[in-house]
């Protein structure tokens, strides 16, 4: 049994993955953390436990606490310069997010042709991988939830969560909700007509996280969602050997 952790910036999720399929998930923020705590509780003992943690020291310190009571050795994920077929692109390899690098991993046992891969969460990031498994780079831009929070704070449009999305909007927060969303499929569309370009092949688009519901459907027919693609590839490098 795989215990895996996705500590992310503002929620953290967890799964435990037996026998080819997940027993159970969950997430929480990171006031909820007795949630994890009593998650925990209830799990047998793991053969691996594998994180992946881009929140900070504190938080490292707090799940390192929950998981005391297993004496399995905790394998914290660093991003490297190639593992599971993936070739890190990056100048320093372990400056990329290790959720980042799991979700690229897990991408790539998704699919094997020319893959743009998209976490939607507080930060939106649409990252590049080829055919061959090379990882060209990717982008960050501010979540569809971050995006309206930079424009209504302290305003009269504190509520812009209640627009909803058209094409020509004709109101403040319509304009604001609609306006965030094709910004961050902007930002998708432009990765995928560049990969694509580059690779001679149409990209395909996989996408994870919390606003991925809402960015599916004004994507093309070639993006899926896929809900646990951090935890997939947590599971993936908790299983491979090179």
């Amino acid at each position: 049994m795989i215990v895996a952790i996705d500590a992310g910036n503002s929620r953290i999720k967890w799964g435990c993955y037996r026998d080819g399929d997940w027993v159970s998930t969950g997430a929480a923020t990171y006031d909820e953390l007795h949630l994890l705590a009593s998650a925990l509780a209830d799990m047998a003992m793991p053969d691996r436990i594998v994180i992946s943690n881009v929140a900070g020291e504190q938080v490292r310190r707090d799940i390192s606490g929950l998981l005391a009571r297993f004496p399995t050795q905790l394998q914290w994920i660093t991003p490297q310069r190639e593992r599971c077929g993936i070739k890190n692109g990056y100048a320093d390899p372990a400056q990329l997010g290790s959720d980042r690098w799991a979700a690229l991993i897990a991408a790539r046992r998704l699919q094997r042709g020319p893959v743009v891969v998209v976490n939607a969460g507080t930060a939106l990031t649409v990252d590049a991988l080829t055919e061959n498994g090379e990882f060209l780079g990717g982008l960050i831009v501010p979540g569809i939830k971050l995006m309206m929070r930079s424009l209504t704070t302290g305003t009269a449009h504190a509520h812009a969560l209640q627009g909803e999305f058209v094409a020509f909007p004709m109101n403040t927060l319509d304009a604001i909700y609609s306006g965030a969303i094709n910004a961050a499929v902007g930002s998708i569309e432009r990765i995928v007509a560049l990969l694509s370009a580059r690779e001679g092949l149409a990209a395909s688009c996989i996408v994870s996280g919390g606003a991925a519901t809402i960015l599916i459907p004004h994507l093309g027919a070639r993006a899926v969602e896929a809900k646990h693609l951090v935890l997939e590839g947590l599971v993936a490098l908790a299983e491979s050997t090179k």
